[in-house]
């Protein structure tokens, strides 16, 4: 009799699993995917914790006026963060982040003109039209005038071709031509090729010459003021915070100070010569291994006051370590910042979607993760879920991270991200079930195929890729936590409700926040963790960047 009992459920849990990969055949044909071979622990007693009920306690919590809008640097972030760490201890994870705490420290610096100035023969040039100055590769200079300039052509020294020529340039303006020197062909006269050296490639190499040649100012001609401020946005971003280590040099150890000057300052420099700059130009292009350094008249004033800010915040870290002894040390990190605007006099910015609702969803998350663990299943990788600060100031708090990771990048398989996931926007006004998805098949075919397939057994929301096209004038692949791990390669996808007319307002509160819709995607996010986490190999980066 024993026997029949035992083949029975033997029989039984092989029918189970043909149903099971029946049904999961017949997904995979319906959302045309690449058939699945391999089948997951059972998420659904784990997903179902992430219940409307606890986002509703976490958002109004963290969106509460006691948090003071969870600006980085003030006392409200510090509650939170306090707040989040809690919910990490009491689900019983580790604390494995900077001196065995749940936390790590981000140190924010910005470097920004108290006064800046440039002036030629004379003539007021504007910042950023005629000119560009990067404030971190810059020290304080709040004054400069000098009687004339030394035109170095391409300011380099390589083999034959040294623009400097021996000349003494001790406390002296230094002009130079951005990049280097080539043939009619448009091939390099270092390499002879069409490759380009660290010459052209890392323009603070020639400021290095400068300041070692004993130079006072360095001004880099460029082609387009325009495309420079293109190249260097993030130095020049609105914000202007810079992730740094209490122990860092600042980035212009070694340099003078610079300036890229456009066409326009380098034809009023170079008047009293009485040829047109794109004469000297061209010289120095066409007779690049006999060039002479030129002395020029000019009277240059330049002003460059610094005014420098730092701040203190922490990113909070949730630890999941994964049970197979070799994919434990591979690892899933899921992410939301935590920050948001802070007050304005008696003014708070809750910033209840933005982003409490997204914050909410991790620590659900992450203690749904903590439960599956106790009871024994999964997650075979290690599951990292962590809340960042610095998000309003430029996706710094992820930025730091990814500079100063507490894991190996190279072993991080993927990262889910969630911003915004308490609201409906209009367009989705008759149906609240759906969410926004954006960047999962940016850099893998497959994670954008495990979304799928979890959203088709678990959650079955409308997915809506409309902010997911790269030519979406919205840009939200890149303004959220996600792009700085994408941007190292590592497939990422953002979930997103859209925006409303309460974003970035003191009218954000928790309210307003649609809890079951927030619940769902947060589901969904864990759903597609967990298949990230448990699948037998790693996913594949398999799309170009």
């Amino acid at each position: 009799m024993k026997f029949y009992s035992v083949f029975l459920l033997f029989l039984l849990s092989q029918l189970s699993l043909l149903a099971q990969r029946t049904y999961d055949d017949s997904i995979t044909a319906r959302l045309s995917l690449r058939p699945r071979h391999y089948q997951l622990p059972d998420a659904r007693p784990f997903g179902a914790t992430i219940t409307p009920e606890k986002i509703r306690f976490l958002v109004d919590t963290l969106a509460s006026d006691a948090m003071e809008g969870r600006e980085t640097g003030t006392e409200g972030q510090r509650k939170a963060a306090n707040f989040i760490a809690d919910q990490f201890k009491a689900a019983g994870l580790p604390p494995v982040a900077d001196r065995n705490t749940y936390f790590q420290y981000i140190f924010l610096r910005r470097e920004s003109w108290a006064d800046l100035d440039l002036a030629v023969n004379g003539t007021t040039f504007t910042a950023r039209k005629d000119y560009v100055v990067l404030p971190a590769y810059n020290a304080d200079l709040p004054s400069l005038k000098a009687k004339e300039v030394v035109f170095v052509g391409y300011g380099l020294e390589e083999g034959k071709l040294n623009h400097y020529a021996n000349a003494d340039v001790r406390g002296k303006v230094v002009v130079f031509l951005d990049g280097e020197p080539l043939d009619a062909q448009g091939h390099s006269l270092i390499t002879g090729t069409e490759a380009r050296t660290a010459w052209t490639l890392d323009w603070t190499r020639k400021v290095k010459l400068a300041a070692q040649k004993g130079a006072s100012l360095a001004l880099i001609v460029v082609p387009s003021i325009s495309e420079t401020m293109r190249a260097n946005r993030r130095q020049l971003s609105l914000w202007g915070w810079t992730p740094t280590s209490p122990s860092a040099e600042p980035l212009y150890k070694g340099m003078v100070n610079s300036m890229f000057i456009s066409q326009e300052v380098a034809k009023a420099l170079f008047s009293s010569r009485g040829k047109r700059a794109a004469e000297l130009f061209e010289n120095a292009q066409r007779h690049a291994a006999a060039f002479k350094p030129m002395r020029i008249k000019a009277e240059v004033e330049v002003r460059m006051a610094k005014e420098v800010r730092v701040l203190e915040g922490s990113n909070v870290v949730g630890f999941i370590e994964g049970i197979d002894p070799v994919l434990k040390d591979e690892y899933v990190i899921v992410t939301a910042h935590y920050d948001h605007l802070g007050k304005s006099g008696e003014v708070t910015y809750n910033g209840a979607d933005d982003n409490a609702s997204g914050t909410s969803g991790v620590i659900a998350i992450a203690q749904a993760f903590a439960q599956a663990k106790a009871a024994g299943v999964g997650p075979r990788r290690s599951v990292v879920c962590m809340l960042v600060s610095g998000e309003e100031k430029g996706l710094l708090g992820s930025r730091f991270y990814v500079e100063f990771p507490l894991f190996p990048l190279k072993n991080t398989v993927a990262n889910i991200n969630i911003d915004m996931i308490g609201r409906i926007d209009s367009r989705h006004a008759d149906n609240p079930n759906y969410v926004y998805v954006i960047g999962s098949n940016r850099l893998s075919t497959e994670l954008h195929e495990i979304n799928e397939f979890a959203n088709a057994v678990y959650t079955q929301l409308e997915l809506d890729y409309k902010y997911n096209d790269p030519k979406d004038p919205n840009r939200f692949y890149e303004r959220s936590d996600h792009y700085n791990f994408a941007e190292r390669g590592i497939p990422a996808i953002f979930y997103f409700n859209g925006t409303h007319a309460d974003y970035h307002r003191p009218s954000d509160t928790s309210e307003k926040i649609h809890c079951e819709a927030a619940a769902k995607r947060a589901q969904l996010a864990f759903y597609t963790a967990w298949d990230l986490a448990n699948r037998p190999s790693r996913i594949v980066v398999d799309v170009s960047k």
